[in-house]
């Protein structure tokens, strides 16, 4: 938690995903007028692994454990829409007991997640549209990191994921619906086509962005 306390200073950013295109257009407009205020905790009871998401594209929920590994990135995502573009900074940390993550936009801390398997904890500030969820951003998440046979086993009848070359694809019946698609170790695209949106996810061990953030412009210019 102490990690992602850090997020009000912008260390962060992740995979995951934001769906609501329209909620781009507001999310400027409110940010640019509202300052933050306190923030709502919204909590959602436990939830089958895959319910029901815009557009009707499932919604992952697996367990934290099932990733099989820790993940602590900062993480750079550019969200892209007809017409829209936002860019957002998220702290991702995962272990066998959580996900947790931290989303900046405007350069304000927009909202903050844990997810422990059974709960999605979520809190938001008063400007933060509605229409981006954070159930949305874990589930944009776990289908570009969670191992493949996990996101398969969650998804309703009729849907399916498969992965070669470096490209993950979640169809429904024969449509192919998103596309994950792994352009560097470190760099994930994800197109979702009935939104219709894209994220484009630039992520960096956590370490190395806070060294990165202590060096100054210097160190910022050095690492690339």
């Amino acid at each position: 938690m102490q990690r992602l306390n850090l997020a009000g200073r912008a260390l962060a950013r992740a995979l995951g995903a934001l769906a609501a295109l329209g909620a781009l257009a507001a999310l400027g407009a409110c940010a640019s007028t509202a300052p933050i205020g306190s923030t709502a905790s919204i909590r959602a009871g436990a939830a089958p692994a895959a319910a029901s998401a815009p557009a009707d594209v499932p919604q992952l929920r697996l367990a934290p454990a099932l990733l099989g590994r820790t993940l602590a990135l900062q993480q750079r995502i550019d969200v892209r829409a007809p017409r829209q573009a936002q860019a957002l900074d998220v702290m991702l940390e995962a272990d066998p007991r959580h996900v947790r993550l931290a989303v900046l936009a405007l350069g304000q801390v927009a909202a903050r997640l844990d997810w422990d398997g059974a709960t999605l904890d979520e809190s938001r500030a008063p400007w933060w549209p509605p229409q981006v969820s954070g159930a949305r951003i874990l589930s944009d998440l776990q289908l570009a990191e969670w191992p493949l046979a996990a996101v398969q086993g969650a998804l309703p009848g009729g849907w399916r994921v498969a992965e070669e070359g470096g490209v993950r694809t979640l169809r429904q019946g024969d449509e192919i619906v998103t596309t994950v698609t792994r352009r560097a170790p470190d760099v994930v695209e994800i197109a979702q086509r009935r939104a219709p949106y894209a994220l484009t996810i630039v992520s960096r061990p956590l370490e190395q962005a806070a060294e990165v953030s202590a060096a100054g412009p210097a160190g910022a210019q050095e690492s690339r």
